[in-house]
């Protein structure tokens, strides 16, 4: 600072402060940038720091820029799972836009403020946890549940529901309810968020070796009978990903994987796993699986789709 930079980088400047400290120096920086009017590139992992200490906020995944913007337009707006799941708490859940301002998800359909997806197109909702009104069961819950857990954070509770059709919601609200309570849930239009999905499928570039092979991310695999293309020939490879099998075992595996990101979407998890050849595959799954696990990787002949590239 008393060299007068024009820009001063702060890399994770608080992490090794205690809760209190950090957020009495939070402040300081706030006052010291006013004061000195330069411009501060600050690191952090702490998303509560981000939102609290910039003007700006760059959010980066794998040394990829996902978003650029306000700490506002990033936790009211995100452009996609990640970022939603990466700044603030969120429900983030399988969608259809049945049309404009009408969407589906955890099996019911909403009202919502969102136009221009389509119709009957796969999307991702997000609920902020603080949008979820909870309340005694009565005629104007949107869901029903029942609280599985409800713990005092210091200014709110945060309850986790679960609905009779196995969706989990987490709800935040200063009034709490005991776990075994069934409650109600209501869901206003403008605090539903709805984003394009990134993919709605495993998609992956490869070569029909002959009728029942095919070769993709480094390997060769069975896949069903293909006989309208010829072997040799450049193909689009496609995976549902609740088709993609992990196993604990990495040799029982046909290739092997790390897994790098999860992501829980209500019912099941969202997998994003590096694969040995540099490439991710992603995977549905109700199995719990820890950030860095190694895994085998499998996948059935028939769920294999061939298409011309």
């Amino acid at each position: 600072i008393v060299n007068e930079p024009e820009v001063l980088l702060l890399d994770e400047p608080l992490a090794a402060l205690d809760l209190k400290m950090r957020k009495d120096m939070q402040m300081e920086l706030k006052e010291m940038h006013k004061s000195l009017g330069i411009t501060f590139v600050y690191v952090t992992h702490d998303q509560e720091e981000a939102l609290t200490l910039s003007d700006t906020i760059v959010v980066m995944s794998e040394g990829k820029i996902q978003q650029i913007g306000t700490p506002i337009d990033i936790y009211n707006e995100p452009v996609n799972s990640f970022v939603a799941d990466f700044i603030g708490e969120s429900n983030i859940l399988n969608g259809m836009m049945i049309k404009d301002k009408q969407v589906s998800f955890a099996g019911h359909e909403f009202e919502c403020v969102d136009e221009g997806f389509g119709e009957q197109m796969p999307v991702d909702v997000v609920l902020r946890p603080e949008d979820i009104y909870i309340f005694e069961p009565s005629e104007a819950a949107m869901l029903t549940g029942t609280v599985t857990s409800s713990i005092f954070k210091g200014v709110h509770y945060e309850m986790m529901v679960q609905t009779p059709n196995g969706y989990e919601f987490m709800v935040q609200d200063y009034h709490p309810f005991e776990a075994g309570s069934e409650v109600g849930l209501l869901i206003k239009p403008f605090d539903i968020h709805v984003m394009k999905k990134e993919r709605i499928c495993n998609t992956f570039e490869g070569k029909l070796i002959d009728a029942t092979h095919v070769e993709f991310l480094g390997c060769t695999f069975e896949c069903k009978e293909v006989t309208d293309i010829e072997p040799n020939t450049p193909v689009k490879v496609e995976i549902d990903f609740k088709d993609v099998i992990l196993e604990d075992n990495e040799e029982d595996g046909r290739l092997t994987g790390e897994v790098k990101f999860i992501l829980y979407k209500g019912n099941h998890y969202h997998l994003t796993v590096f694969t040995d050849w540099d490439e991710d595959i992603f995977v549905d799954t109700n199995d719990v699986w820890d950030d860095g696990d190694h895994v085998g990787i499998t996948i059935a002949p028939d769920k294999i789709r061939i298409i011309h590239a």
